[in-house]
């Protein structure tokens, strides 16, 4: 019947939906689109695709046509060619480890960290005294506290690991990219690391050095890293924060 082959294909096309949100959910391949902790909403919602699917096709076979239908010479039979196209970007999803955000995407935004509506406290800083090792500290809190918390970032070591973000005359950044809920609302942090040669774009690294004073630009201040050491690593398997 054309309306139970329509129905069959369909629901496979749902079935690989649901297969790609659920290779993506049990992979680390999902901490590419969002955060960690939305793993079992992706999972969940995967399963559920499939199981609908499923049920759909399972009963609509089972059914007693009403009537008989026979081809009417349009070539109805299953769904339109276009639709097919549909499984490109699912089996993409399943073959392809798709890149994180890195440089070119914090390239085209400000370095500048905007002012937080409510300021972390920074007593933890009371325990590692000045001269102490390196304190190691996200980028996106590093970036933040290093303008708007100066004194009590003043005259201590830090310890930053981002991707290398390259910028004009020699500057460079280190960076992440912040998520609120996925990459499509991905924010980025970057700390200028003055004193060393800029490694290679994207390349991952760990920098150690002292506060310095932010450098002051037209939108706002960015916060500065003197950097003593450079040393590069693996990307981690979750490229944000």
């Amino acid at each position: 019947m054309v309306v139970v082959v329509r129905r069959n294909v369909a629901g496979l096309v749902v079935v690989f939906v649901g297969a790609a949100v659920v290779q993506l959910a049990t992979s680390n391949t999902y901490l590419r689109y969002v955060k960690p902790g939305m793993r079992w909403m992706l999972l969940a919602a995967g399963l559920i695709l499939i199981a609908l699917a499923v049920f759909d096709v399972l009963a609509d076979t089972r059914k007693k046509p009403a009537a008989e239908h026979a081809d009417d010479g349009h070539g109805h039979h299953g769904l339109p060619r276009a639709a097919w196209l549909l499984l490109i970007p699912i089996f993409a999803l399943l073959v392809v480890d798709p890149p994180a955000l890195g440089a070119d995407a914090a390239q085209r935004q400000s370095p500048v960290a905007a002012k937080p509506a409510d300021p972390k406290s920074n007593s933890w800083l009371s325990n590692n005294s000045q001269g102490d090792a390196p304190v190691a500290l996200a980028v996106r809190d590093y970036s933040v506290w290093a303008v708007w918390e100066k004194e009590s970032m003043k005259g201590r070591a830090f310890q930053l690991t981002g991707f290398v973000t390259p910028a004009k005359n020699g500057t460079w950044y280190v960076t992440r990219i912040g998520l609120t809920c996925c990459v499509a609302d991905g924010t980025a942090f970057m700390v200028e690391a003055r004193g060393q040669a800029a490694p290679p774009k994207n390349q991952w690294v760990t920098v150690t050095g002292q506060w310095a004073e932010p450098t002051k630009r037209t939108d706002g201040d960015v916060a500065a890293l003197t950097v003593e050491t450079v040393k590069p690593v693996p990307a981690p398997a979750n490229p944000y924060e």
